[in-house]
This record gives structure tokens, sequence and C-alpha cells, in this order.
């Protein structure tokens, strides 16, 4: 049997001697009875017991590796669990092509199109393709026009340029075609809302004419400056597509001068204000909109209406040249070349509440000046917290996840409703925001949500409101209403009454006691939204969206769980349409009730409680990956009913899901998307290298948002 230094032994042990040994001592020396010496045995057991201890010891440190990588293996897995489904989707390629793989009747990487559709060849466009001047505006001097509105158009001068040139009218230029296999939109649509979708645009045709590609000697932004050439040496306008900028010397224009001498060239096309909506009385006691008291002329004939669009800033805003290029396209696209129909304006925060910019004009100038370009002084106007403090100051003060009441980010609506207040020659106000990109023609784009909007009957409008719409899963725009009216046969019908709220004389009245007898869905028909939105309305009640409980004076505590608050609805990325009307509700409801709630659920929940028309306008919206469609549909529409409101929402803790998405405050595909248009590369990809090749990228017409820090 082995020796176990842990089993007792029992050892004979012969006696030990009285005297030395005769023969010589031996340090280890093993007796003739075979029997190990005492040292001998010592060393040997104090080996083992090293030995043993070092065995011990790497098995616990071999149980502590295995259990430690056992665990990191259950997180990772855990990890992949928790890990959103849609980042595990093929990423879309398809965007990315250029003007040299343009075609006539493409076939979309994504959405996937039925056989039938996809049946018919391409016509591949020709190898230089080029470019053509875009022009969405009306035929101002057809029979038609004229017979329908009142006044003559008359074209608006840009003015003169410091060489004393006229400056020119400047031209948004397209691309008939589109790159081969470039994804179509999956939630809205293009040809619902009358915008074109065979036709892209690239940089250069965008933004040519408003300084972009050309040098700042040149009066031009001095950035991407191009001859209309294939790259060489220094040459920043790589790529294939012809395009001759029209280069306008932009240095010192004085916009505000601009857009007042268009107005007043124009102003037998308008209405002026109606005497009542001067009186605060009369606006606060009926909130009158004064596009509906107008009449028409004896010969029938209507005035055009007028919208401003406020582009919100701040005091200490680093104007880029993409900013540039941007303001001076809305100002050109809408005011100027319209004949003034809108008039555009920088709404600028000045952060600093103890500047009072109020009391003194000097001060006010100084801060002005100071704070935009030189071109927008004449068009800005400053609006600080504590100037709406002072406004609106019956309402109960109260923080609401730290913030405070007056603050920008939950009452940022407040200086809109003095800006209407104060403005009573505009029937609509467009609220936008400077990280907005619109890749394609602003006059199409907000004539045709205009257009669109008026169109929609009020049957089963705020149920229709509360849905995205995904025409591969929805099919027609017909099929979808019908689906949001089988669903919820009883819809919502006239003001919500809530307590508290004074229902004005002048509020919409069903013309129909009941949505039934409405046969035909002909309530709403013609009638200009008071709300334009560009994301669905949905109800927050139930949602997990943190901002659903910021209601204030309701008589629902701050907050509450349940109820969180009154009949309300939200529309969250508070960029859209408001008309006059609603503007001088919400100011009444602030000023006079002390009614608030956050700024995303403000403007739609006046509008549900006054009865007046909301409607949330689909436009064309892009994703980044091959969603399966109906997973898709289930995911933004997850609420009851296949709503995007209420519990199962994506507003809140889904909101991940808009990352891949072209149009949310946390789209990050819409980053992504607009730095590969404007040639630079993203990750690796895009380029000089990559547009040498396949040309300049050329997208159809979108809304990108949010576009931040870039300088291009």
């Amino acid at each position: 049997m082995s020796w176990n230094p842990f089993t007792r032994v029992i050892h004979n042990y012969s006696a030990l001697p009285l005297s030395n040994p005769a023969y010589p001592p031996e340090k280890w020396r093993l007796p003739r009875n075979g029997t190990i010496t005492s040292r001998l045995k010592r060393v040997m057991c104090r080996s083992m017991i090293i030995l043993t201890s070092i065995t011990f010891a790497i098995a616990c440190f071999s149980l502590v590796a295995i259990r430690h990588s056992a665990s990191r293996a259950v997180a990772e897995a855990k990890a992949t669990l928790e890990k959103p489904r849609w980042e595990g989707f093929a990423l879309l390629e398809g965007y990315y092509s250029g003007l040299g793989r343009l075609v006539r009747g493409n076939r979309p990487e994504y959405p996937p199109v039925g056989i039938a559709e996809a049946v018919g060849g391409l016509e591949v466009v020709e190898e230089e393709a080029k470019s053509m001047v875009f022009d969405p505006y009306p035929d101002f001097w057809s029979d038609e026009y004229q017979s329908t509105w009142q006044g003559v158009y008359k074209e608006c001068s840009y003015g003169v340029d410091l060489s004393g040139r006229e400056r020119g009218r400047p031209e948004v230029r397209t691309f008939e075609g589109i790159p081969q296999g470039m994804p179509t939109a999956v939630f809205g649509s293009h040809s619902l809302l009358g915008l074109k979708d065979d036709l892209c645009f690239d940089r250069y045709g965008r933004y040519g004419a408003y300084g972009y590609g050309y040098s700042e000697e040149n009066g031009g932004l001095g950035v991407a400056e191009y001859d209309g050439n294939i790259a060489d040496g220094d040459e920043t306008g790589w790529g294939q597509g012809g395009m001759p900028i029209k280069e306008i010397d932009w240095r010192g224009i004085d916009w505000g001068k601009v857009q007042r001498e268009c107005v007043e060239k124009n102003n037998d096309r308008f209405n002026t204000p109606d005497p009542e909506d001067l009186d605060p009385e009369g606006i606060l006691a009926e909130s009158v909109h004064s596009s509906n008291k107008r009449s028409e002329k004896s010969d029938g004939k209507k005035p055009r209406p007028r919208a401003a669009v406020l582009l919100r800033t701040w005091a200490g805003y680093e104007y880029k040249p993409s900013d540039m290029a941007s303001i001076r396209s809305l100002i050109s696209e809408l005011s100027i070349n319209s004949g003034g129909e809108f008039t555009v304006y920088l709404l600028v925060h000045v952060k600093d509440n103890e500047l009072p910019i109020w009391a003194s004009k000097r001060l006010y100038e100084k801060t002005l000046r100071e704070s935009v370009p030189e071109e927008f002084w004449g068009i800005a106007e400053l609006w600080s917290e504590s100037m709406m403090g002072k406004i609106y100051n019956g309402l109960e003060d109260n923080t609401f996840r730290g913030m405070p009441l007056h603050g920008v980010y939950r009452s940022s609506f407040f200086p809109v409703q003095d800006f209407a207040y104060r403005h009573p020659e505009f029937d609509f106000v467009w609220n936008w925001e400077m990280d907005v990109r619109y890749i394609g023609h602003f006059y199409e784009l907000f004539s045709g949500m205009d257009a669109w909007a008026a169109k929609q009957p009020r049957k089963h409008l705020w149920e229709r409101n509360e849905r995205y719409y995904v025409p591969s899963v929805h099919g027609s725009w017909a099929n979808f209403s019908s689906a949001v009216t089988a669903k919820l046969p009883k819809p919502i019908w006239g003001p919500v009454p809530v307590e508290g709220v004074k229902i004005f004389s002048t509020d919409p009245k069903p013309p129909f006691q009941t949505p039934e007898e409405d046969t035909e869905s002909a309530w709403g028909v013609d009638e200009p939204a008071d709300l334009i939105s560009l994301n669905p309305i949905f109800d927050p009640e139930d949602a997990t969206w943190i901002l659903s409980g910021d209601s204030t004076g309701y008589g629902f505590p701050i907050g509450d769980t349940s109820p969180k608050g009154p009949p309300r609805r939200a529309a969250i990325v508070a960029v859209g349409r408001l008309s006059r009307k609603l503007l001088m509700r919400m100011h009444a409801e602030n000023a006079l009730h002390g009614h608030a709630m956050c700024s995303e659920m403000w403007p739609p929940s006046v509008a549900l409680q006054h009865g007046l028309k909301a409607v949330f306008a689909p436009h064309p919206l892009f994703v980044d990956r091959a969603w399966p469609l109906k997973y898709l549909e289930r995911t933004f529409n997850g609420g009851p009913r296949g709503s995007a409101g209420g519990r199962g929402s994506v507003f809140g803790k889904g909101e991940h899901n808009f990352q891949g998405t072209s149009w949310y405050y946390n789209a990050q595909f819409a980053s992504k998307l607009w730095k590969r248009w404007v040639g630079v590369e993203v990750d690796g990809a895009g380029g000089e290298k990559f547009e040498s090749v396949q040309g300049r990228m050329c997208l159809r017409s979108m809304l990108l948002h949010p576009i931040k820090d870039m300088e291009v």
C-alpha cells in the first residue's frame, strides 16, 4: 500500500544506542529492517503536504476560472438576448449608390416588392448625367390660378450685390432618375403628399445656388469648391454628374429688407389683418383665427394665406456653412420665390435671464447683432425665459424632472404664442429647428403637406393620426383608413370635454350630431389644418414616455401615476405648423386659465380639447436596415388596437428603435446619411475614393433630423 501522509501509521522503532556506533555515521541511512528514519520521514511528509497544497490551490483557481468563464458566458448570452432585435438586421447599402448608377424604373433594395411590381426593364441614364432646374411652383399666370386667387403674382428681387449687379434667382437642380437599388420610404409616402419620387438631389444641385461649392471671394461659402468636372488636384467636388452651379454673390444681402419688399410688392394677394385681431381682449376671449374671418372678394377670389417660419436658435449658436445654406434656401424657396407667401424669422433664445433685453432698445440691438450673422439681423427676434415668465405669470410654478415650468424644454411654445399674438398678419406659423435638413425643395414639401392635410376628413382623423402608415403592410391610404375605421368604430367627434377648459364660441362644432350621420365623411374636407405634425399624434396615457405626466393646472398632481393627467395627445419632435387660431387658444389657456403641458403635448392637447383640426402628415421616412415588414409595423404601432400610443407604445422605453431611422430626436441614421451625402467618409466608407467611381450620392427628397456639428 502506498504511503499516505494523512493516514495514521504505527511504526516499530529499535532501541536507541547508549553510545556511538562503531561504524561511520550516515546522514541518509536505511536501517536494515527497511523503516524510514525520522528525519527522512519528516522531509517526505513536508514535501507531500506542499505538493498537495499546490494541487489543491490549482484546483481552486481552476474552479474560480471556470466559474468566471461561465458567468461571462451567461452575461454575454444575456446581453445578446437584451440587444435590440433591429441591430441584427442586415444594413441597407442602396442609399449610397451614386450618379454613376442612375436608372429610370428603379427596383428598390428595400422594402421588397412583389413579382408583379418587379416586372419591367431598367433604363440606364446616360453615363454623364445632366441636371435640370426643379420648379415646384404653380403657374402663377395661368387662368386657373388667377381665377382662384386674388391679386397678381409679382416676381421679387434679391437686391444688388457689392458690385452693384442684380442678384439672380437661385435655382435648385435635380437629376431625372434614381440610383439603382435605392430603398423607398418604409413609412409615409412621396406620392401621397404630391412629392416627386422619380427624381434625386445631389449636394451641389440642392445647395449650390446658396453659396455651397464656390469661394468666399465670389460670394460663396468657401466649402467643397466645385468646377463641374471629376476631381483633380485639390478639387473637392469629385464624382460624376454635370452641375452648372449658378454662383450668386450673397455678400451684403439683407434678408429682412428683401422679404419686406417682396411682401409689399405682392400685398394685393393677401388680406390685411382683421381689426378684431388687434384687440387683445377679442383675441384672448375668443381666439379668432384671422383667416376664418377674412371674406372672399365679390368676384369669388380668395386671398392667399400667409405663414411665418420660425427657426429656433439661440445666442451663442455657431452658424456653420451648412446652416447658412439651409437658412438661405428656406428664405429663397418659401418666401422670395413664392411672392411673399411665407416670411422666415430667426427666433433667438437669449439664455442670460439677467439681461433685460425688453427694457432697452440699445441693449436689444447689441445682443441681436452679437448673436446672429449680419445678413440675418433683419429677420431675428429675441426672447428669454424671464420674459416669458412675466407674460405667463399666472401659471403655478413647479418643476418636473428637475426642469422649471417656464424653461424652454417644457414650454418652448411660449415665445411662438407671443410671436403670433404680436404678428396677426400670419394665418399660420411653422415651428422649425436648426438641426433639420431637407434634401429636396422646401416649397414642394410645405405646399404638399398643406394641401394634403386640408383634404383630410375629420371622421376618424384622431385615430389615423395615432398610427404610422406603412404602405408595404397597409396597402393604399384608403385601405389603411378603412382598417382604422374597422378597429375603432367610435371616433373622437368634436371637442373632448375636460374639466376647467372653456370651449370658446368660435371653437368648431361638428355639422352632424354623431359621426354615423356623416356618411360621406364630409366634415373637415377642404378645411386647413390647425396643426400639421411630422410624427404620430399619440395618446401618452400608460405609455412609458417620461414626460407624459407633465400637465399643470388641470386638477391632477403633476407626475401622478394613475391617472397621469387629463385627456391629451403628444407629438414628439416639436416641428410642425400651427394656425393662429390654435396658437391663440394655447396663449389663452396659459395666460388666463393656468393650464400648461410639456412642449410636445401642448399644441395637440389644446387642439384635442377645443375641437381643432390636427393632422399627422405621413412624410417619407427611411430606415437603415432591412426590417421584417410586419415586425416593423407591430413595433412602431405597438399600442392598443395597432396605435402608436398607450401601453406598448414605441414612445418611451422603445425609442431605441428610432436610432436607425431618418427622423426622430435620436435618429443616428439621419446624421450618417447626411454625412455620406455631402461626401464625408463614414466608418471607412464613402468620400472621394468612393465617389470618383460611383459618383456623388443622389437621394430622393427626405427630411433628416437631427443633424448636428456639421461643417458642410
